[in-house]
């Protein structure tokens, strides 16, 4: 992009979002952020002001307001949070696509009305886990940052994204939507909703297919000529039970599946999801319960050609498998009062997850190559908060002990490609016992303004995909290996922090973390071949330490003018590599060092509603000796929404309106659409 171009560009967001000085107006949208409520941070409810981590909420109404399908589009502009990749790339399916405070990828926890959406095995989860719900169904997005093992346990050493759903409501609810756009994208979704006295339900769904968009492959490497054509269904559906004003009991379920193709003929993937969640809350007279069970399943095979040419045509190599792969669980927990300033939870979980790999051989038909292996979770967990100065000055603290153990692993390869040996391997079981405290302290000098600190422990363990499974690529010259001696991820973690609201419409927020982590997973390389062939494996080989601030403003104008700002600073440098030396002290790859994030929201429904959105991010290098940068970012988005005759909702959006081909290579996105409510 041109350098005139992108300090207009600037110059118009600063003008909207710093210099609008007129007169704030009395609205009843005037709400006091302050008394948002979360669940997140801990296992009690507890508003955003009182918790001692920073926590965001994203409601229902900008989650419908915002011109984005997925939630990993509508967490690009939070502070903190670095979504690594366009979703329409759709490649590195075994990588999640959001990394929060520095951490690395595959390290938030990812929920959904608080039940694990990391699936342990081959993270097909944590890569879909952004589009697999209809928006329509979304009550809210809770975003906690920093370590949450105290509370939730393994995944969350960066922090914690949890979808909340919405509950069936007295009054009746249908909605139905079309889009079109860009690259042949066509998509239709829709809900209702309605509840009498003791029962209630929620069904939507949706339906998208698209072309797809081309690779950004600015050196011809990966030769992905083809489009990236998607075609998705899903479904959400709730019933709800009240058998009296003290009980509440909800039975939800839901259903994923999509071919996604990677840019070749033979080089796409089908992934299949179901997933069910039965919750019980009792408010009883002497303390509150609360208990739930769920499954998850999934099913994906992944078709791969040998990545070489044959003329004109790739080669059909092999078929990856993970069939019926489950991971399912429970807990149950209960919030007892201990005189009016303290609440005491105490509760356990339980998490089983399991793990069948086997390839199909397209042109090696003797070869036999599979992976299995289970893990075990059992997590009892106590916190307690208590409010002195009369909820002046409130202290939270608790500790988690998990214990993870795997077992049943195995791993074969009848024929590996090149000089490798084969190999036909059981691994032995192994456990592992950790213990997650954490402490709190939020002050609150005055109603307005909250100053909090935190101390937190968390880890994560390596998932069955990490221990157990080999890993191929680029018609075997790439191998990763299987390494059952892995040892999980611990992180330390302090942050301080402060808010205040002025003139009751103008929020601010700043936010220092450092965090600690050793025995970071990485790649190394085990061997390397006469052929150029390469072997990896994952291994324990880095300590990592990261500082970071965080600032967050957010101003309601008035007479419809609302805008936004943050920018985040992380740092996150190498300080021990076992592997190679001459990489201390360098940066982690992946990972811009600065990030900003602005916009300005109009909302006058007599005449048009429209929003600009902008991010920049700078400074981040592709390799561990830090020798190459990659091009800084800037995208903006806009989109114009009007409602007409009462029912339609007519909305047009222009995504990366910057023409920034580093972002994605076809440039700007188009996009159109109407909503129907009765």
């Amino acid at each position: 992009m041109r350098p005139g171009r992108l300090n207009l560009l600037w110059f118009v967001i600063a003008l909207l979002t710093l210099c609008v000085t007129v007169p704030v107006a009395e609205s009843e949208d005037r709400t006091h952020r302050m008394e948002d409520m979360v669940v997140s941070t801990s296992r009690s409810e507890v508003s955003v002001a009182d918790a001692p981590q920073s926590i965001s909420i994203i409601p229902a109404d900008e989650i419908m307001a915002s011109p984005f399908e997925r939630v990993e589009d509508i967490l690009r502009f939070s502070a903190g949070i670095y979504v690594t990749q366009h979703y329409g790339q759709q490649a590195r399916g075994i990588v999640g696509h959001l990394n929060m405070r520095g951490t690395g990828n595959n390290r938030v926890l990812m929920m959904l009305d608080g039940v694990p959406l990391n699936d342990n095995f081959s993270n097909t989860i944590a890569w879909v886990a952004w589009g697999l719900i209809p928006r329509e169904s979304i009550e809210r997005i809770e975003i906690l940052r920093g370590p949450s093992s105290a509370s939730y346990g393994s995944e969350g050493l960066g922090g914690i994204v949890n979808i909340i759903t919405k509950n069936p409501r007295e009054t009746p609810e249908t909605s139905a939507r079309a889009i079109a756009g860009s690259a042949s994208t066509y998509g239709v979704s829709g809900l209702h909703s309605r509840k009498g006295e003791r029962f209630g339900f929620l069904l939507s769904g949706a339906y998208e297919e698209s072309d797809g968009f081309y690779m950004i492959d600015p050196e011809g490497i990966d030769d992905l000529t083809l489009r990236r054509h998607r075609e998705i269904y899903k479904g959400f559906g709730k019933a709800t039970y009240s058998p009296d004003e003290r009980t509440d009991i909800s039975l939800s379920g839901l259903y994923y599946q999509h071919e996604m193709g990677k840019g070749r003929e033979y080089f796409y993937d089908d992934l299949i999801l179901d997933q069910y969640r039965l919750g019980m809350t009792r408010r009883g007279d002497i303390s509150d319960w609360k208990a739930m069970v769920y499954l998850n399943r999934g099913e994906k095979t992944a078709y791969q050609d040998l990545g070489q040419q044959q003329g004109t045509v790739f080669v059909p190599d092999r078929d990856e498998k993970f069939p019926e792969n489950i991971v399912w669980g429970g807990e149950i927990q209960n919030t007892l009062p201990l005189f009016d300033t303290t609440d005491l939870t105490t509760g356990v979980a339980f998490k089983q997850v399991s793990m069948e790999y086997k390839e199909t051989q397209l042109r090696n038909l003797d070869r036999d190559v599979k992976a299995s292996g289970k893990q075990t979770f059992i997590s009892p967990f106590i916190e307690g908060t208590v409010r002195f100065m009369d909820n002046q000055l409130i202290a939270n603290a608790g500790i988690r002990y998990d214990n993870v153990r795997n077992y049943d692993g195995e791993a074969k390869d009848s024929d590996p490609f090149r000089d490798r040996d084969p190999y036909d391997e059981s691994y032995s079981s192994e456990t592992w016992d950790n213990f997650s405290p954490k402490l709190g302290l939020v002050y609150h000098p005055d109603h307005l303004t909250t100053l909090r600190t935190s101390f937190v422990s968390g880890f994560r363990t390596p998932s069955l995909f990490e221990l157990y499974k080999p890993h191929v690529r680029a018609g075997g010259r790439f191998l990763r290996r299987a390494n059952p001696d892995l040892d999980p991820e611990k992180i330390r973690s302090w942050e301080a922090g402060a808010e205040r609201v002025f003139f009751d419409s103008l929020w601010i927020r700043g936010t220092y973390y450092h965090a600690r982590i050793s025995d970071y997973i990485e790649s190394s390389t085990i061997a390397v071949y006469d052929t150029g062939a390469r072997d990896t494996e994952n291994s324990n080989r880095s300590k990592v330490e990261i500082n970071g601030v965080e600032t967050e403003l957010e101003y309601l104008i008035g007479y419809g003018l609302s805008t936004f700002f943050n920018y985040t600073y992380t740092r996150a440098k190498v300080t021990k590599d076992d592997e190679n030396p001459d990489r201390e002290g360098n940066y982690l790859t992946n990972d811009f060092r600065h990030k900003f994030r602005s916009g300005i929201t109009y909302q006058n429904p007599a005449i048009i509603n429209a929003s600009v959105s902008l991010r920049y991010d700078r400074t981040r290098y592709t390799d561990d000796l830090n020798t190459n940068k990659a091009p800084n970012v800037t995208t903006a988005d806009i989109s114009l929404w009007r409602k007409v005759f009462d029912l339609a909702t007519l909305r047009f959006t222009v995504e990366n309106a910057t023409d920034e081909t580093e972002y994605i290579e076809d440039g700007r996105i188009y996009y159109g659409s109407v909503q129907f409510d009765f």
